[in-house]
Formats: structure tokens, C-alpha cells, sequence
């Protein structure tokens, strides 16, 4: 299992949810884009529940080992639907605008 680190805080989630959750990210910091994810987990205290992850351009997390005893967190729906949003998200192309784009061009107009 992986530890999220996030804020101050941490949880502990399944290796391919947290894999996912770092991977969508990524893409939401691409697009300067941001969402709320909904996973299960195990708190400080492994209490198994479920966390609310904001994630965006600023987001910033550390993924690591969890050695536990726990059975895996499987949630396959979850990173269908992870996996989903970032196709979504790669499938938008980066908008950019002409950097001549309200310079007039014409000689004229200085």
C-alpha cells in the first residue's frame, strides 16, 4: 500500500488509487485545472474511511511505502473513473493565445 502525504496530514490507500490520484495531478497541473477526489483509506489511527483530496496546480504530495498488515484498499471504479478524467483532460488542447493579439500592427496606430 502507498501513504499519501498531503498538507499536514497523511493516509494510507492502495498501490494502483494512489498511483492514480498522483497521475491525475499531474495532469490537472498541465491544464491549470483543478478537482476534488472522493478515495478510501486508512487514517493516523487505521480507521478505515473516506478522504476528500483537493487537487490542482499547487497541489503538493509525497507518495511512499506503507508497510502494514492490512489487506490491500482496492477501489477499481475509482480509477476507472480517475483514469477517465485524465483522458478528458488530455483530450483538451492547452489554449494560447497570438502573442500579436491586441498590439496594433498597424504603423499608423503608434
Amino acid at each position: 500500500m502507498k501513504r499519501i502525504h498531503y498538507a499536514d496530514e497523511y493516509l494510507v490507500t492502495g498501490d494502483a488509487i494512489a498511483a492514480a490520484v498522483v497521475e491525475y495531478a499531474r495532469a490537472l497541473a498541465m491544464q491549470n485545472e483543478s478537482d476534488m477526489v472522493d478515495l478510501p483509506g486508512m487514517d493516523r489511527g487505521g480507521v478505515h474511511q473516506r478522504f476528500q483530496i483537493l487537487l490542482g496546480p499547487a497541489s503538493q504530495m509525497l507518495v511512499s511505502e506503507e508497510q502494514t498488515d492490512e489487506a490491500e484498499i482496492d477501489d477499481d471504479h475509482l480509477v476507472d473513473d480517475i483514469g477517465g478524467r485524465i483522458g478528458r483532460l488530455r483530450r483538451v488542447e492547452p489554449q494560447t493565445s497570438d502573442p500579436t493579439d491586441g498590439i496594433p500592427l498597424d504603423a499608423d496606430e503608434f
